[in-house]
C-alpha cells in the first residue's frame, strides 16, 4: 500500500472508530413478514404501493401483499396461484445466444404505474429491449407508429448497465442507449400521443444513473460520468445532478428539434476539503419527502465511501445564479434552463447556450461543506430518510443505511453530526441488499434482496426496556421512557410522563429511583439474576456481553479495577486457574457518559474438582440464566 493509501486507510479509520453503532441488534428470527421468490433474482426492479410489493426478475413479475398475506408469494391476478411470466421472445433469444453475450433473460429494468390502471415495465429481452403494459393482470407489448416493438432507448440493454427511470405525468423518463455500444441517452416517452426528446451525446460521457426525482417544475437526475480533466492523479469519475423542465417540448425546427431544451447540470462535490478527501461517484440518492434536502452514497477511487447531504435551495441557487462553464458573453434572457417558456419558440443564442454550455462552473457543496458520516470499510449501498417530530417540535431526521454484507445502520441527524443509534441485522444470510422502500406514515421498512422481500418496523423501543437511562441514551425519537408504566414506548404522541432526548441523551431527565440488589458477602449490591458461582480448577473466560458499544467496560475484584482481555461484541476476562482465586469475586461494570451499570458478577468457590469453562459455555450458562429470570419475573 502507498503512503497515501496508508494515511488515508488510518485516517478512516480513525474516523469509523468514533462512529460506532451503539446497540447491535440482531432482528432476524422478529421479522415474520416475508415472501422468498421462488429463484434467486441476481437483479430486481422493485415498486412499492402501500403494502403491495411488485418485483421485477428474470422473466417474471411477482406481486407481493405483506398485509394480507405475509411470508406467501401473491400472483399479479388474485385469482391466480402464480406470478406473471414475462418471458423473451424466441427470436431475441436466438439472437442473443449467437452473440454469446451473456443475460439471454428478460430482466425486467423498469417497473412504474404509469396511471391508475396501468403498471409500465420495460425489460432486457436478451439484448433486445420490450416494453409492456399491464391492465387487471393482462400484459400487453407496447407498439409505436410504425408497428415495431418500443423499448429501446427506454431499457438497458443489460442489468449490469447503471440506470433508471421515473414516471411524472404519464411520461416516462429514463436514461438508456438506443444502441448496443452507443450512448445513453436521456430520454422521454408519452405513450398516447408518442414522442421523445433526447439528449445530446456530449453531454454525457460514460454515465451511470443512480436516480431521478420530480421537483417542482424540474426532473432531477444523478449520476456519475467520466472527467475529463487529464491529470491521472484526479478520480476519472465525477459526480453530477441535472435537470430538465417538465413543460419542454424540444427547440425550434432549426437548433436542438426533438431534443431537450432546458437540460442543465452541475458537479455535486462530497469531500474532506482539510484532508483534501474526494468522494467523487455517487452511488445511491434519496430526496427527502419534504423536498427541501438530498442524500447521496459517494465512494471514492480508494475504497472510501460517505453520505453528503444538499439542500435543495443551494442546489436550485447553483441552477438560478451560476455563470455557464466555457461561456464568457453575457447570459441571453430567459436565462437558459428556465421553465414556463414555449421552447419551442426560444432565440437561438438560448438554445446555442444548451446545446454547447449546459454546465454551471459553481459545484453545489454538501451541507457543512463535508460529509455527515465517512468510512473505508463496511460501505454504504443504499440509503432512505425517516423524520420524526420531537415532543419540543423539533425534526429529527433518521437515516437507514444498508451495508455491503445487508446490515443496516439506523442513524441520528443532529446538525453536522451523526448518532449511530444501532445496527441491525436483518437477514438469514449476509449479502446485498437490492432496494429499500421506506413507508413514514405507518413506520415500515421495505427490503428487497435475491431472495425475498420483507418489511420490519422502525421503532425498536423495546430493546431500550432495561431502564429510563437506557431507553434515553438509545437517543431514539421513535421511542420514549413511560414513567407511569416503567416501559421504553413508541412515541405516538406527547404526554407529560413520557421522557426522551434524541438531541443529547441527558440522563438527568430520568427521574432518580433505586433498584433493590442482592447484597453479596462482601457488601456489593447486585442484581441476583446476574450472579454466576464458579468452581473447580482450571482456566476460564469469564463472559460480560455487552450492551452499548459506546461504554466503557472494566471488571472489578476487591480494590482493583482492570481492562477486559479481549474487548469487541463481549467483555471477556481471562483467569488462568480458578483454584488460585477461590473466596474471589469479580464484576463486569460500564460506564457511559457517567452512568455506571453492573452486568454480571461471578463469585469463584473452591473445590477440588476439575473445571475447564470456556468463554462459549460461560456465555450460554449467562444466556440461559438471565432467559430463565426473566420468564419468572
Amino acid at each position: 500500500m502507498s503512503l497515501l493509501g496508508l494515511f488515508l486507510s488510518l485516517l478512516l479509520s480513525s474516523a469509523s472508530s468514533s462512529t460506532l453503532p451503539r446497540l447491535k441488534l440482531n432482528l432476524t428470527a422478529e421479522i415474520h413478514d416475508r415472501s422468498p421468490f421462488r429463484s434467486t433474482e441476481e437483479y430486481t426492479t422493485t415498486l412499492r404501493e402501500g403494502s403491495t410489493v411488485y418485483v421485477g426478475g428474470k422473466d417474471v413479475l411477482y406481486q407481493i401483499d405483506l398485509e394480507e398475506a405475509p411470508g406467501l408469494i401473491k400472483p399479479v391476478q388474485w385469482d391466480q396461484p402464480d406470478p406473471i411470466a414475462v418471458p423473451v421472445d424466441n427470436k431475441s433469444m436466438t439472437e442473443c445466444q449467437k452473440k454469446n453475450v451473456g443475460y439471454c433473460q428478460n430482466v425486467i429494468m423498469v417497473l412504474q404505474r404509469f396511471n391508475r390502471t396501468h403498471l409500465l415495465l420495460c425489460g432486457t429481452n436478451a439484448w433486445n429491449p420490450k416494453c409492456w403494459s399491464l391492465i387487471n393482470g393482462t400484459l400487453s407489448e407496447i407498439i409505436n407508429g410504425g408497428g415495431h416493438p418500443i423499448g429501446r432507448g427506454l431499457c438497458p440493454f443489460s442489468p449490469k448497465h447503471g440506470f433508471t427511470s421515473l414516471v411524472e405525468g404519464e411520461k416516462l423518463y429514463s436514461a438508456a442507449p438506443l444502441f448496443e455500444n452507443g450512448n445513453v441517452n436521456l430520454r422521454r416517452f408519452k405513450k398516447r400521443s408518442p414522442s421523445w426528446l433526447l439528449s445530446v451525446d456530449k453531454w454525457l460521457r460514460d454515465p451511470s444513473f443512480v436516480g431521478m426525482s420530480p421537483m417542482g417544475d424540474h426532473i432531477l437526475m444523478f449520476f456519475w460520468e467520466r472527467n475529463l480533466a487529464e491529470n491521472l492523479d484526479i478520480d476519472p469519475w465525477i459526480s453530477r445532478v441535472a435537470r430538465v423542465c417538465k413543460n419542454d417540448r424540444g427547440g425550434s425546427r432549426f437548433q436542438l428539434q426533438n431534443k431537450w431544451a432546458t437540460f442543465l447540470k452541475a458537479r455535486l462535490l462530497c469531500n474532506v476539503p482539510s484532508e483534501n478527501l474526494h468522494f467523487n461517484r455517487i452511488q445511491d440518492v434519496f430526496v427527502a419527502q419534504s423536498g427541501d434536502r438530498v442524500y447521496g452514497i459517494f465512494q471514492s477511487n480508494w475504497n472510501g465511501s460517505a453520505i453528503c447531504t444538499y439542500s435543495m435551495e443551494d442546489i436550485n441557487n447553483v441552477f438560478s445564479t451560476s455563470t455557464f462553464k466555457g461561456f464568457t458573453e453575457s447570459i441571453p434572457d430567459p436565462r437558459p434552463g428556465t421553465c414556463g417558456s414555449n421552447t419551442q419558440s426560444l432565440e437561438s443564442k438560448v438554445l446555442r447556450m444548451v446545446e454547447h454550455h449546459p454546465e454551471m462552473e459553481s459545484p453545489i457543496h454538501p451541507i457543512g461543506k463535508s460529509p455527515l458520516i465517512f468510512k473505508n470499510k463496511d460501505h454504504f449501498k443504499k440509503i432512505v430518510v425517516d423524520s420524526v417530530v420531537g415532543f419540543s417540535g423539533a425534526v429529527f431526521y433518521v437515516l437507514f443505511l444498508a451495508m455491503g454484507d445487508g446490515k443496516i445502520q439506523k442513524v441520528l441527524e443532529i446538525g453536522q453530526s451523526v448518532f449511530i443509534i444501532s445496527e441491525l441485522a436483518i437477514l438469514k444470510e449476509p449479502g446485498p441488499i437490492s432496494s429499500m422502500s421506506l413507508d413514514s406514515e405507518a413506520k415500515l421498512l421495505y427490503i428487497t434482496t435475491a431472495k425475498e422481500v420483507f418489511r420490519f418496523s422502525l421503532r425498536q423501543c423495546e430493546k431500550y426496556n432495561e431502564s429510563c437511562e437506557s431507553c434515553v441514551m438509545a437517543r431514539d425519537p421513535y421511542c420514549a421512557w413511560d414513567a407511569r408504566e416503567k416501559n421504553c414506548v413508541p412515541v405516538t404522541s406527547h404526554f407529560s410522563y413520557l421522557i426522551q432526548d434524541p438531541e443529547n441523551g441527558d440522563l438527568k431527565k430520568c427521574p432518580s429511583e433505586r433498584v433493590a440488589f442482592y447484597h453479596s458477602s462482601q457488601g456489593t449490591s447486585q442484581d441476583p439474576n446476574h450472579i454466576f458461582v464458579l468452581e473447580g480448577r482450571g482456566s476460564v473466560y469469564l463472559s460480560c456481553p455487552k450492551q452499548s458499544q459506546h461504554a466503557d467496560y472494566s471488571w472489578k475484584t476487591q480494590n482493583h479495577t482492570m481492562d477486559c482481555s479481549s474487548n469487541e461484541d463481549e467483555c471477556l476476562f481471562f483467569i488462568s486457574n480458578l483454584a488460585e482465586h477461590r473466596g474471589s469475586s469479580y464484576q463486569c461494570v460500564s460506564n457511559e457518559r457517567g452512568h455506571e451499570q453492573f452486568h454480571t458478577l461471578y463469585l469463584i468457590k473452591g473445590s477440588g474438582s476439575l473445571m475447564y469453562l470456556t468463554r462459549y459455555s460461560i456465555a450460554v450458562y449467562c444466556f440461559f440464566m438471565t432467559t430463565v429470570a426473566l420468564l419468572l419475573h
